[in-house]
This record gives C-alpha cells, structure tokens and sequence, in this order.
C-alpha cells in the first residue's frame, strides 16, 4: 500500500505545484490526503470554503473526454484558533487520494482549472 499512494503521492504534488506555481502542498508520511493551501497565489480575501463550495455547485472544466469538477475539504474547521486570531486553515483545503492513479493524475489540471474559474468570476 504504501509503495501505491507513495507513487500517487509524488504525482500529484510535482504536477501541482508545476500547473499551479507558489502553491504549497504537503507530502504527509502517513495520511491518504494533501492539504493544499494558496495563500501564496490566491486574493487576500480567497476563502477556502468558498472555493469548496463554488466547486460543488457551479464549477466545472472539461477534461479527459467529459465535464468534471473536485469535491475538496476545507481545513479551516480543522484549527482551534483564539478568537480575533486568523484561522491557517482559511486557504487550505484537503484532497484525499480515493479515486485510482489513473484519475488522480487528472487533478492537478482540474484543480487549477478550477482556481482560475474561481479567480475570474
């Protein structure tokens, strides 16, 4: 197991961090997920949840034959924040490795597909 998320794992984060230059996306040791976070590229006021939200209602980008869009987590419910204090998780979102390789390699597109949607509107 280890040896097929590993290989998943290296694909997905070079080929974002190629389509999607400044992004910061974590390498974990010993989860099925990334947390990627676009405070480095994304708006001031960009909100994780929001993007999440504009995916699963409106977003799409055509790829690999057909219409698709990503269903992501967004961390800022993850953090424990003092109040008035910026939550980190607020441009963080996570993707989980469930689908095969095969399609997992379709995200780094879809992703900054999506971004860009979201940015321009």
């Amino acid at each position: 197991q280890r040896r097929y998320y590993r290989g998943m794992l290296k694909s997905f984060t070079g080929s974002l961090r190629e389509r999607l230059p400044g992004v910061i996306v974590s390498s974990a040791d010993a989860s099925i997920y990334s947390v990627v976070d676009v405070r480095n590229i994304a708006p001031a006021d960009f909100d994780a949840l929001d993007f999440v939200l504009f995916c699963a209602r409106e977003g799409s980008v055509e790829i690999a034959g057909g219409s698709m869009t990503l269903l992501t987590a967004p961390m800022a419910g993850f953090y424990s924040v003092a109040p008035g204090q910026p939550n980190p998780g607020r441009t963080q979102m996570r993707i989980a490795y469930v689908e095969t390789p095969e399609r997992m390699k379709l995200v780094p597109e879809l992703l900054a597909g999506l971004f860009s949607q979201y940015l321009e509107r």
